[in-house]
C-alpha cells in the first residue's frame, strides 16, 4: 500500500527539525511493515506545532472518545461518564501545558480523513526529554509514533474493539498494554537493525524543567503503577516469539484477543523474575490456541 508522508512546521520558526523529521521518515516507514506486518494509512501527517495547539487538539480528541465511550453505555451510567469525563478534562486542562511542553516526546492521534493518522510533535518538548540532544533518539521516536499510525489503521482508531469493550476508547482491558508495548518492540527491533544497538529515549537526557515538572504532584498521580512500555513489550516480544507477528496481527479486530488483567500480571511477573525465566506465557499460549475456521471466524482450540 503506497502511504503519502507529510510533515508540516505550523510554527514556523523549525524548518530544520521539519527537514530531519522527513529525512528520518522516509528512512524509516519502509520498514513499518516487514518489522510489525501492519501497513501504513495512506496518509501519515507529523506535525510541529506549538504547545497551545497540542494543548487543544489533545483536549479535543479526549473529548472526542469520551463521547464515543459515553454513547455506547447503558443510558443509566451516562450522567456518572459525563462528570468523570469533565474532571478529567478539567485536570488536563490544569497540566497540559506542561506535558504537551515540556513532557510529551509525541502524540498520534486520529488525521483528517477516516484511515489516516497525525502525529503532534512540540519542539520545545522534545528539547525539555533530550530527544534532540541525538539523531537516534529522534528516530525512536519517531518510529514509535509511526507504529501507532499502523495500529490505527488496523484498529480504526480503536472502533474494532469498542462495540465489544468500550473501554477500548479510553486505553482500558490491556489496550494500553497492547499499544505502547507492540510500539515499543518495534522501535528497539528497528533502531537495532539501524544503529546496531536498540535505542532508548527514555535515557535521554532531560532538562532541569523536566525534572521539576516530572515531581509535581498532579503529575505523579498520573503515572501508571505499571509501566506499559516496558510491561507491554515483554508481553508482545513473548507472543510474537510464541506465534509471530500474523497471528498477534488478529487483535487489531477482535476485542476478545486483547491482553487480561491476569496476562498482563503475567507480563508483570515475568518482568520480576531472575533471568532466564523473563518470559510471560499466558497471552502467548491464548494467541497459539485460536485459529480462523473456513469462514474467517477466529475461533479457540480446546
Amino acid at each position: 500500500m503506497d502511504t503519502d508522508l507529510i510533515v508540516l512546521d505550523e510554527t514556523g520558526r523549525h524548518e530544520d527539525l521539519r527537514e530531519q523529521v522527513g529525512g528520518i521518515l522516509a528512512l524509516v516507514a519502509p520498514l513499518v511493515k516487514p518489522t510489525t506486518g501492519l501497513d501504513l494509512p495512506g496518509l501519515v501527517s507529523f506535525r510541529i506545532v506549538p504547545v497551545e495547539t497540542w494543548q487543544s487538539e489533545q483536549a479535543a480528541e479526549t473529548a472526542r472518545l469520551l463521547r464515543a465511550y459515553r454513547e455506547l453505555m447503558p443510558f443509566w451510567t451516562r450522567p456518572g461518564i459525563t462528570l468523570l469525563g469533565t474532571a478529567m478534562l478539567r485536570t488536563f486542562r490544569r497540566i497540559s501545558a506542561d506535558m504537551g511542553g515540556v513532557m510529551v516526546m509525541g502524540a498520534t492521534q486520529p488525521g483528517p480523513g477516516a484511515d489516516d493518522s497525525q502525529t503532534l510533535l512540540v519542539p520545545e518538548a522534545l528539547e525539555h526529554t533530550g530527544v534532540l540532544s541525538d539523531p537516534e533518539y529522534l528516530t525512536q521516536v519517531i518510529v514509535h509514533e509511526l507504529v501507532h499510525h499502523a495500529q490505527n489503521r488496523a484498529s480504526q482508531h480503536r472502533a474494532d474493539w469498542a462495540a465489544h469493550t468500550p473501554k477500548a476508547l479510553l486505553r482500558g482491558n490491556g489496550v494500553s498494554f497492547l499499544e505502547e508495548g507492540h510500539a515499543r518492540w518495534a522501535d528497539q527491533v528497528i533502531t537495532r537493525d539501524l544503529f546496531g544497538a536498540a535505542c532508548d529515549a527514555d535515557s535521554a537526557p532531560k532538562s532541569q524543567r523536566y525534572n521539576e515538572v516530572a515531581k509535581r504532584k498532579e503529575i505523579t498521580r498520573l503515572k501508571p503503577t505499571v509501566d506499559p512500555y516496558k510491561v507491554g513489550r515483554t508481553l508482545v516480544a513473548s507472543a510474537i516469539d510464541t506465534v509471530g507477528t500474523q497471528e498477534l496481527n488478529a487483535v487489531w479486530s477482535n476485542a476478545r484477543l486483547l491482553p487480561s488483567k491476569g496476562e498482563v500480571a503475567d507480563a508483570v511477573a515475568a518482568l520480576a523474575a531472575d533471568e532466564p525465566t523473563r518470559r510471560p506465557k499466558l497471552w502467548a499460549s491464548r494467541l497459539g490456541s485460536t485459529t480462523f475456521t473456513e469462514t474467517g471466524v477466529r475461533t479457540f482450540i480446546d
